[in-house]
């Protein structure tokens, strides 16, 4: 489904009418239709109205004899012009209508006649758009296709249709065949030379009507005061009143055969009032442009067939004459009159538009240089295309004006707007689909895209939807470019009413594009460049990190080196100090032989066991491939084996004053674990607890069942040890430092404990705060 589609099917689910697209087409059909009759309705009336009028006016009322006022004829054109279609039906209905009212008229005789106004509409605007006319009148060339297709030729096949026709029908004596040609010839030539011209001129012009009466007062007042304006109503006074002197002044009823000093002066004024009107006219082709120009040609030709109706005489017309000839010689001078008129407005216009569009050049090309200079002062691509939307709004006085580019998967977002505070804006809006090949489709087929009435003019679906999203009535559309892709699109929105874009506008967004794609490409060779520079000084940065970092590292490792030597003596010594202390209570003996007990025996030993798994738990952490700890596990009474290791311990807790506090209780569970394994467990973190604290502190021992595991833990009311030392207890044999001189070692110790505990499928673990002590726990299985 479409994007029109869904979207005309969501608004009708939304209101509970599933078939509303078919009612729609049948609503624009049965709206076409209505509007077609409605025209050919307006074109028969004032056709059959509009010829009345011209035959009461000339006083023929309904003899059926040629006229040569006969105005339906340049206002059935004109609203065949602008109204197109089947409009053209309507001159035919006026016009047999019209001939079927008049008198010795019959209805074969109607529908020719109708026929030959027909033909004559209908072969007037074929030529007319064959030969490119345009309706404005602004060029010599298209006053000159109005006066010989529209004014000769086509009035030619119609007074020859019309002359055979009452020929025929008995209506025109065969004597008066030419006389009849030559003035309907005449009636509808000088019919389209003033008529259609002011009809089509002013059919161009949009007209906005006026929401409130506050602002009808404002454009009366803006409309009175406009140079223009006021020079018309001075020129539609002057005429008046010349035209009224000219009707009451003495000559007009001065006799034909008056003779003397009247009769002179009549002779000599004659002329000179005869062409009075062509000075008015010329006046107004000079001034008052193309629509000015038209409306005082109409003027000045009612005036003239208005006075010579009344029978004035400053046509030079006797009394005697008979109107017609009187009209007759008026619609010569008029359609003179009326040809030269238009031909001088539009050389006027011509001229004004070579200085117009010079004009425009110059404002073009020092808006572009100014832009230009404004747009590549910068090189941020933000700045840049922030700068451009603001300036082409600026010049083109647009609604909205903004920026889209593409991404890689190919969907759309507004980088930079000018927009007006009464339309919705779009900046910072994605498309919710990727609609790069859509886009590039259109401008495959037309480089710039223009619309000047999105209603009427666009077929494409997504861009019909888009219109009606933001109000868009008209739109200008200009790809930017870069390496040879799609980067964006420059948008240039009229939102409040259809826009008529010149040639110029559409040109000056183009060689601005242009620009813009040389920024653009500059902005990122910048944006490049500082890239460039930020990755050499991130790294040299880096490098200056790494070399600081090397650094660092010796000298942790200088640090490491002298604490390595402080803590292995100091770890090594701790079981030399208490075998030392054996030997010498041995040595202060008197006897030359000292028996030594088993027990004493078992310290010494374990004393220099306990070294050796030292030095072991070193040079294995720093091999390669680690041994790992083999334990014969077998049921044993936890609280014996603790009674056993405290009673080892009782020399170094003697020494270290001590209080220990034994909250293990005796009915435990028996565990399974490995005896001499265990042993290690308990001297080495009991004796951690005493050596990495001062004195005179308290250890507390207790246990008990959790589940299927006996949990033992160890507290002491120590310096404690901070979190991430907590982290690195157990995992290789810890360094400590030498800040403290209670944290000294290697904690060969508790690396071992954590290897014999996980050896026995159990757990191990600390929970410590500073100055507040540490608590070591770990947990095996009951037997």
């Amino acid at each position: 489904m479409s994007l029109i589609e869904q979207y005309l099917s969501y608004g009708d689910w939304k209101h509970g009418k599933p078939h509303a697209p078919v009612y729609r087409a049948m609503w624009l059909k049965q709206s076409k239709l209505a509007s077609t009759l409605f025209a050919i309705a307006i074109i028969a009336i004032v056709y059959f109205v509009s010829a009345k009028l011209a035959f009461t006016f000339i006083q023929l009322d309904a003899k059926a004899q040629a006229s040569v006022l006969y105005p339906p004829v340049g206002v059935a054109l004109a609203g065949v012009m602008l109204l197109e279609r089947f409009s053209w039906l309507g001159v035919f209905v006026g016009a047999v209508l019209f001939g079927r009212s008049l008198d010795q008229v019959t209805w074969l005789t109607a529908i020719v006649a109708g026929l030959g106004s027909t033909l004559e509409v209908l072969v007037a605007i074929g030529l007319l758009k064959r030969f490119g006319f345009c309706r404005s009148l602004r060029r010599v060339r298209d006053v000159l296709i109005l006066a010989i297709f529209g004014a000769v030729l086509a009035p030619s096949l119609n007074a020859s249709i019309s002359t055979v026709n009452g020929y025929l029908s008995g209506i025109i004596p065969g004597t008066e065949l030419v006389g009849n040609w030559i003035v309907i010839w005449l009636g509808d030539a000088v019919s389209v030379l003033v008529l259609t011209p002011a009809i089509v001129v002013w059919g161009n012009r949009s007209v906005r009507i006026p929401r409130s009466w506050n602002a009808l007062r404002r454009e009366v007042k803006q409309a009175l005061f406009r140079q223009r304006v006021l020079e018309f109503l001075v020129w539609v006074g002057l005429i008046v009143m010349f035209s009224w002197m000219i009707a009451n002044s003495p000559l007009a009823y001065l006799p034909a055969s008056a003779t003397g000093t009247m009769a002179t002066l009549r002779g000599a004024v004659s002329p000179v009032l005869q062409y009075s009107p062509f000075l008015f006219i010329v006046w107004a082709a000079l001034r008052l442009g193309q629509r000015g120009t038209v409306i005082c040609l109409l003027i000045a030709s009612f005036i003239s067939v208005w006075g010579v109706s009344q029978n004035y005489h400053y046509f030079g017309e006797s009394n005697n004459e008979t109107l017609l000839h009187a009209l007759f010689q008026v619609q010569i001078f008029v359609g003179v009159m009326a040809t030269i008129a238009l031909v001088l407005a539009a050389a006027i216009a011509e001229r004004h538009q070579v200085e117009s569009l010079l004009r425009q050049r110059i404002e073009q090309d020092q808006f572009l240089a100014e832009s230009t200079l404004r747009i590549r002062r910068s090189l941020d691509v933000k700045e840049v295309l922030e700068t451009t939307v603001a300036e082409v709004r600026a010049f083109l006085n647009a609604d909205r004006v903004y920026i889209s580019v593409f991404d890689q998967p190919g969907f759309t977002e507004t980088v930079a707007e000018s927009v007006a505070p009464q339309w919705s804006p779009m900046l910072g809006t994605r498309s919710p689909r990727p609609i790069l090949p859509d886009i590039q489709r259109i401008f495959a087929q037309t480089p710039i895209r223009v619309n000047s009435d999105s209603e009427k003019t666009e077929t494409n679906e997504f861009l019909r939807l888009y219109y009606q999203m933001y109000q868009v009535k008209a739109s200008l559309g200009i790809p930017i470019y870069q390496d040879g892709r799609l980067y964006g699109v420059l948008n240039v929105n009229q939102c409040g009413a259809p826009r008529q874009w010149q040639s110029f506008e559409v040109e000056l967004l183009e060689r601005l594009a242009t620009q813009v794609e040389l920024a653009l490409q500059q902005g990122r060779l910048y944006e490049k460049v500082q890239g460039f520079a930020a990755d050499l000084e991130s790294q040299v940065q880096d490098r200056t990190a790494e070399l600081q970092q090397r650094m660092l590292e010796l000298q942790s490792l200088n640090e490491v080196k002298d604490t390595l030597v402080h803590a292995v003596t100091h770890d090594l010594r701790t079981p030399v100090i208490g075998m030392l202390m054996v030997l010498k209570r041995l040595q202060s003996k008197a006897e030359d032989t000292i028996s030594l007990s088993r027990s004493t025996l078992d310290r010494i030993v374990d004393s220099s066991n306990r070294q050796l798994e030292l030095i072991s738990s070193l040079l294995e952490d720093y091999s390669h491939e680690p041994q790992k700890v083999v334990v014969s596990p077998q049921p044993i009474a936890f609280s014996e084996m603790v009674d056993r290791t405290l009673s080892n311990l009782a020399p170094l807790l003697f020494q270290n004053r001590i209080e220990l506090v034994n909250e293990i209780p005796d009915h435990l569970p028996m565990i399974s674990a490995d005896p001499a394994q265990l042993q290690r467990v308990l001297d080495n973190l009991i004796t951690n607890a005493i050596q990495h604290n001062p004195p005179q502190i308290t250890v507390t021992l207790q246990a008990e069942k959790v589940g299927a595991e006996v949990k033992c833990t160890i507290a002491d009311t120590g310096v404690g040890i901070s979190p991430d030392q907590c982290n690195q207890l157990f995992k290789k044999p810890y360094l400590r430092g030498s800040q403290n001189h209670h944290r000294t070692g290697l904690g060969l110790g508790l690396f071992l404990c954590n290897q014999i505990i996980t050896a026995h499928r159990g757990q191990i673990g600390v929970a410590s705060r500073l100055d507040q002590g540490t608590e070591v726990w770990f947990s095996l299985p009951i037997a």
